[in-house]
C-alpha cells in the first residue's frame, strides 16, 4: 500500500489480519488505568516502521524523529482503518 504525507509518499507492507491482532495487542498494553503510557505507545510506532518497511533506516534515515513519527502515525492510522473494499 502507498501513504502520502507531507514529507513524501511510501511504500509500505500491507497488514494481515495477524499482523493486525497483534498490532492490536501492543496497543491495548499501552493503556493502563485509562491513560496512554507514551513510552509504550512509541513501542507501537517503532513496531510499525519495521513492520512496515524492509529498511527503515533507509526509508527513514532523513527525517528528523517528529518527522519520522508523523509518518508513521500516517500508517497506523492507516493500518487502522481497513478497506471498505468487497
Amino acid at each position: 500500500m502507498t501513504i502520502k504525507t507531507d514529507h513524501g509518499t511510501f511504500k509500505c507492507r500491507e497488514l494481515t489480519f495477524k499482523d493486525r491482532r497483534e498490532l492490536h495487542q501492543l496497543e491495548v498494553d499501552c493503556v493502563i488505568d485509562e491513560k496512554v503510557n507514551m513510552q509504550q505507545f512509541l513501542k507501537v510506532l517503532d513496531w510499525v516502521m519495521e513492520f512496515a518497511f524492509d529498511n527503515p533506516e533507509q526509508t527513514l534515515g532523513h527525517l528528523d524523529d517528529n518527522s519520522i513519527d508523523e509518518v508513521l502515525m500516517a500508517i497506523y492510522n492507516s493500518y487502522k482503518e481497513p478497506s471498505k473494499k468487497k
